[in-house]
């Protein structure tokens, strides 16, 4: 069937021009409303086809769906499938009306997931690996500055031991920061970084 043959089946199907089924009917009148609703043009001219039956609304309609049959050959092959079995008998009820438009369900409401909750004890976690570093490491500092080498190297230690404890804060606070965000968390962070800069530079300085 050709595109000029096939949507004046589908108009004699909308319109009630030929006997068809009700399954048919229906599947004929889901793909044209799916199809022309989509463009102001097809659905204006279902509207119209729709509150004033006539020879002269189905002739626009038909060829605004010849149209769309040109244009999308998908759409061509789908409405030929189904006008296939159609039967060449005449109709009960020709008087010329179409159906309303398939009904639109709504859309499915969005399921938003659940923020993810902090542990407290993991917030605390960054926070001790972070402050008690400092002052472990300025009060280490402060008390051997006056000692030679063993003063040193016990500086060292300390510094090295600091270091490792509050990049390990760091990387714990990365991980909890992309699960969740929160304030105390996020200063913890920031506290971390700034530790292990001071501390990184007074183990340079020793």
């Amino acid at each position: 069937m050709q595109a000029s043959e096939l949507s004046a089946a589908a108009v004699q199907v909308l319109t009630g021009g030929v006997s068809a089924s009700a399954e048919q009917t229906a599947a004929v009148r889901g793909l044209i409303w799916g199809q022309l609703g989509r463009s102001t043009l097809g659905a204006s001219a279902l509207a119209r086809l729709h509150d004033q039956p006539g020879e002269g609304s189905a002739s626009i309609v038909g060829s605004v769906i010849a149209d769309e049959l040109r244009a999308d050959p998908n759409f061509a092959e789908r409405l030929r499938t189904i006008l296939q079995p159609l039967s060449t008998l005449p109709a009960q009820n020709s008087s010329h009306t179409i159906g309303p438009p398939p009904p639109v369900l709504p859309p499915k409401p969005s399921v938003s997931t659940p923020p993810v909750a902090l542990d407290p004890a993991e917030v605390r976690k960054v926070w001790l690996l972070g402050l008690p570093q400092f002052l472990l490491a300025y009060l280490v500092l402060s008390l051997t500055s006056s000692l030679t080498v063993a003063g040193t190297a016990l500086q060292v230690v300390v510094l090295l031991v600091s270091v490792s404890l509050a990049a390990y804060g760091g990387w714990r606070a990365c991980l909890l920061l992309r699960q969740a965000r929160s304030t105390p968390l996020i200063a913890a962070t920031v506290l971390d970084v700034l530790v292990l800069i001071r501390l990184v530079l007074w183990l340079v300085g020793v």
